[in-house]
């Protein structure tokens, strides 16, 4: 990462009109946001709070850098704004002395690190000859871009500072794309892995991803490989982020090359899916010991808009995690947190995978728009258009299903409008109300066509696990089942026999109490080898997460 990287023209302000202090910050943070999404009025106030500790000045011979800084939760991502002053700015800390260049640094609490390894990079081109009096003189904003660019050049990348972990997004679809990219831009080092080239072109040929919406930039990557010993030997976390029918395949993929103590978390594991990967784990690489979470939904609204491209609509507020077994996430939680302190702890993976979202949207949506999608190609807002009060009905009654199941199982779930409170702030009377008052729905279109993920996926994946263990366990589910037949028709694809059902899970004939006690991880016995990410902690001498015995 380079300043000039995270600078924009609007964020710039070349010779600019202040009268003191208060007024520069404020006219730069004005300028961030106009540009990006940033609370302005709280970032002034938490800027105004870090300053009272004590203001950050550099000298540079006569002149004078200021760096009015905080990490607030008014942004999503590190940012910087450029005021350009020749005659100066009377700055109160310098008692009677002016500021000629102020520079502000937001970012949120995740960024602190990078952003002490950008006050430090900005320190270092201070001391440039002639860096200072070069902005100054500078007339517009991509003169200043230019200027920092030309400057930074021998300097070469900066990344955030030690104890940030290290990531491989497996997965370049939607939803990796966007975690690449937020996590790169967050000063993480991050590695993108697919299993065919043809998404990693563009990516590769630039270095990183362009990403917009709600956070911006370029996003400089590692390695961007579709040889999976490559992209996972050498990180922290490896998050797959694939649709749930690909992780099967996915984590076949990188099992024989994951090591003791890395984090293997499905993103998310829709339902069933950290049983199934402990299943693979187990047969594929029976002595390594990773830690295996499952989220309970993806943390983004995303698009790849083109080529290495990717629009983040929005970030959700909070996701749970849970490991398997379920104390595991203790040693989890605290290094994914680092950089993106969305994830909560999750009870464990079963209410994961019974707090499954896209089980009550995706699918019913799909499906009741069917001729809506085949007749426009997809042309209308999918959750805003797409959900009429007849379609929200049909959503309810899947919902009040699956939370059944839930607390058949003991487990208190989410219902769909309780979630979009917790995720997204987005309140209703109603569950339709709820949907329409998220703004990160908006602009959201729908599927192109009705063979899409929505049904593959989320109805074998998601769907089918639903009432295959609400029949297990005694939970009539027809609104549910009435989807799975109509899937099945429409796709000309027996999903009862594709999907996870309590066979292919391997619970069939359990107690509940059985199945808590092998969530848990109480018991049964794992056997002398011990199943990857099941019962058995990690072996000795790999008792945490792989960050805590090398340099992030």
């Amino acid at each position: 990462m380079r300043i000039a990287s995270l600078l924009l023209p609007p964020g710039i302000l070349p010779r600019m009109a202040a009268d003191n202090e208060e007024a520069a910050v404020a006219a730069l943070a004005a300028a961030l946001g106009a540009e990006r999404p940033v609370d302005v009025a709280l970032a002034l106030q938490d800027i105004a709070a870090r300053e009272r500790k004590g203001a950050t000045l550099i000298p540079v011979g006569a002149r004078c850098v200021a760096v009015p800084h905080a990490a607030t939760r008014a942004c999503k991502q590190f940012l910087i704004a450029v005021g350009t002053s020749p005659e100066g700015v009377p700055w109160r800390p310098l008692r009677g002395g002016r500021a000629h260049l102020v520079v502000v640094f937001l970012g949120p609490p995740e960024t602190h690190s990078l952003y002490l390894r950008a006050l430090s990079r900005l320190a270092r081109l201070c001391e440039v000859e002639g860096f200072v009096e070069g902005l100054l003189a500078a007339g517009s904003p991509q003169e200043v871009i230019e200027r920092f660019a030309a400057a930074e050049g021998p300097l070469g990348e900066f990344t955030a500072a030690e104890g940030m972990p290290s990531f491989c997004v497996l997965g370049a679809g939607h939803g990796g794309m966007a975690m690449a990219a937020h996590l790169a831009l967050l000063g993480c080092r991050v590695n993108l892995f697919n299993r065919t080239d043809a998404r990693l072109e563009p990516v590769r040929e630039r270095g990183g991803i362009d990403v917009t919406g709600e956070v911006q930039g370029f996003a400089t990557l590692g390695r961007v490989t579709s040889d999976p010993c490559e992209a996972v030997s050498d990180v922290d976390v490896l998050m797959v982020v694939v649709p749930a029918t690909a992780h099967r395949n996915m984590v076949e993929l990188v099992a024989p090359h994951v090591r003791d103590g890395q984090i293997l978390v499905l993103n998310p594991g829709r339902t069933g899916g950290a049983l199934e990967a402990a299943q693979v784990l187990r047969e594929r690489n029976p002595v390594v010991r990773p830690y295996l979470a499952e989220a309970q939904t993806l943390l983004y609204a995303s698009r790849v808009t083109n080529p290495g491209q990717v629009r983040i609509f929005g970030i959700k507020n909070s996701v749970p995690l849970a490991t398997l077994p379920s104390y595991q996430v203790t040693d989890v939680l605290p290094v994914i947190r680092k950089a993106l302190p969305q994830f909560v702890p999750g009870d464990n993976v079963l209410k994961t995978s019974l707090d499954n979202i896209g089980a009550v949207f995706h699918p019913a949506i799909t499906i009741l728009n069917a001729g809506r999608i085949e007749d426009t190609h997809g042309d209308f807002q999918y959750y805003v258009e797409g959900v009429t009060p007849a379609v929200a009905a049909v959503l309810e009654a899947i919902d009040r299903e699956r939370v059944a199941v839930a607390a058949a199982l003991g487990i208190r779930a989410l219902t769909a409008r309780e979630w979009l409170y917790l995720a997204y702030d987005a309140a209703g009377k109603t569950l339709l109300d709820a949907m329409r008052a998220n703004p990160g729905y908006a602009g959201i279109s729908a599927p192109a066509t009705v063979a899409h993920r929505y049904i593959s996926e989320d109805v074998p994946a998601s769907l089918v696990p639903i009432a295959s263990i609400g029949e297990m366990f005694g939970v009539q589910c027809p609104a549910t089942r009435a989807i799975i037949t109509l899937a099945s028709a429409m796709h000309g694809v027996d999903y009862w026999a594709e999907g996870r059902t309590v066979d292919r899970l391997g619970i069939r004939g359990m107690s509940v109490k059985d199945l808590r006690f092998l969530i848990v991880g109480a018991e049964p016995t794992p056997p002398a080898e011990g199943p990857v990410g099941g019962a058995s902690p990690p072996r000795a001498g790999h008792g945490g997460p792989a960050h805590t015995d090398k340099e992030a």
